[in-house]
């Protein structure tokens, strides 16, 4: 009985341990991503005073854990005070917001907005992957894989200073390849006039 108590205490302790280790982030030089700033560039202004619904996020990227990514040689570790998927749910909340957009969200959402959600495929310093899902009315009318790539850097230029920047740049870019994109206008827009007009 008590080698029986001893191992269900040792089992624990070892779990513990390595959920800790999982999200702690281990490996490589600790990047903070608290101070994410849009900085979009123009041709924006036709999503000011639109409504958008922005589900959560949803990280399936299989290079990640859920509180960080890494850099491809694993020597930098991008992570906040959130999860990984919620970095960028709130990065695109403050994006559409700065643009004048009306976001609704999960805890109040806005029934006559379009609806929007990302799953994560692939996250590291150098390359984002996601895939971009919009509804109307509950209904699929949009799916679409965005990535954006950074151009690689020498390894003095490696400082946690420039690759903090360069993962803001890499935010920044996402969210305006997506926004930017023809395809995604033309279903976000269809939708969204839709949905005004059965208001």
């Amino acid at each position: 009985m008590l080698r029986l108590k001893y191992f269900a205490i040792s089992a624990i302790l070892l779990l513990c341990g390595l959920l800790c280790a999982c999200s702690v982030g281990l490996e490589g030089t600790k990047i903070e991503l608290k101070r994410y700033s849009p900085a979009l560039s123009g041709g924006l202004s036709v999503y000011k005073g639109k409504k958008i619904y922005l589900m959560n996020f949803n990280n399936q990227a299989q290079n990640t854990t859920i509180w960080y990514y890494y850099s491809p040689d694993k020597k930098f570790t991008y992570g906040g005070d959130s999860l990984i998927h919620n970095y960028f749910w709130y990065s695109f909340q403050k994006a559409m917001m700065n643009l004048g957009m009306e976001v609704s969200n999960v805890d109040r959402p806005d029934s006559q907005a379009p609806a929007m959600w990302m799953t994560l495929k692939s996250i590291t310093d150098d390359r984002f992957e996601g895939e971009v899902n919009l509804q109307k009315f509950g209904n699929l009318v949009f799916i679409k894989t965005y990535s954006v790539v950074a151009e690689p850097l020498g390894e003095k230029q490696r400082t946690p200073e420039n690759l903090e920047k360069r993962a803001y740049d890499m935010t920044n870019r996402l969210i305006e390849t997506i926004l930017t994109d023809p395809e995604f206008k033309n279903a976000y827009f269809k939708a969204a006039a839709e949905m005004a007009a059965k208001q």
